[in-house]
């Protein structure tokens, strides 16, 4: 190889070896700074629309998660309540069968049924999740929940899926309930009811009174029977959403993350490269002076 002062051919070798690895020096810093292999549409940018519109995915479904936590409360307040007015009509069956016996005391009996009557109704109004009730007749139509959303709406027949409670219900125990089985159960049992109270029970009425409170009883059981299917449909729901965003998440982990291991390797070896690098462009450098040498011995 010829010697000038003009080309210094060595140095430039040197020069773009050490770029090259300040190039994938500065990647690997990059990588290991941030902890991913894929950043930016830069770095790749098919995995990197992949990766982007998935994690569009992964909040959305993230979302839809939050929400059917909500719906699983409501449905769950639902059910409460409505199991703890079953309990409540019970209890006044019971009371109503105990005026046969010549021994009770009617009044006293009529006086804890109306009491059992304005326990219902205070059920009845507080069985509600951040003001959403289904069993005081304010959700007459029921409500939907949304279940998942589509992956990509630009697409045909792209759809949400909603989960439905069907009909709310009106438990509420007074002459103004628009529930004619648990209207029926006032007016024949409180004293306010049209039906005179349990004094107006009597051996004679005793069994269509008793079909009255059933029919009632009958009503709440279909009620709670109703939230509580849909409320393990929302549960198992919410699983199956909350595990796919998982998944999910990994699969986009395994796209873009960075090897860590490796990248910490290379990190190394790649220090030592631009050390050496450094030092083999200063030795290049040099070599202008060598001829400057030469010329002078001469």
């Amino acid at each position: 190889m010829s010697s000038s002062v003009l080309t210094n051919t060595g140095a430039m070798i040197a020069l773009q070896n050490l770029e090259a690895t300040n190039m994938s020096l500065n990647n690997v810093q990059n990588q290991v700074s941030t902890g991913l292999a894929v950043n930016s549409a830069k770095d790749n940018a098919a995995t990197w629309v992949v990766s982007t519109t998935m994690n569009t995915n992964i909040a959305s479904l993230t979302q839809v998660g939050q929400n059917l936590g909500n719906a699983d409360s409501i449905l769950g307040t639902a059910v409460s309540g409505s199991s703890e007015i079953s309990s409540l009509i019970s209890q006044i069956r019971t009371a109503v069968t105990s005026t046969q016996d010549p021994s009770t005391d009617v009044a006293a009996t009529q006086n804890q049924v109306d009491q059992l009557v304005n326990q219902i109704n205070a059920t009845v109004t507080s069985s509600n999740f951040n003001g959403v009730n289904l069993i005081d007749g304010s959700n007459s139509g029921g409500l939907s929940f949304l279940a998942a959303t589509a992956n990509d709406y630009t697409q045909t027949g792209a759809a949400s899926t909603t989960i439905s409670t069907g009909a709310g219900a009106d438990l509420s125990t007074s002459g103004s309930s628009t529930d004619a089985t648990m209207k029926a159960l006032f007016n024949l049992v409180d004293s306010a009811g049209s039906g005179g109270g349990l004094a107006s029970i009597t051996s004679a009425t005793l069994d269509a009174s008793l079909k009255t409170i059933d029919t009632a009883a009958t009503t709440v059981k279909n009620a709670a029977a109703q939230f509580g299917a849909v409320q393990s449909n929302v549960d198992a729901q919410q699983t199956f959403v909350n595990n796919l965003a998982n998944t999910l998440t990994s699969g986009v982990g395994n796209m873009v993350d960075a090897n860590m291991t490796a990248e910490s390797a290379k990190l190394s070896a790649l220090q030592v490269q631009q050390q050496l690098g450094t030092q083999a462009l200063t030795i290049a450098n040099q070599a202008p002076q060598m001829l400057l040498k030469l010329m002078q011995s001469a």
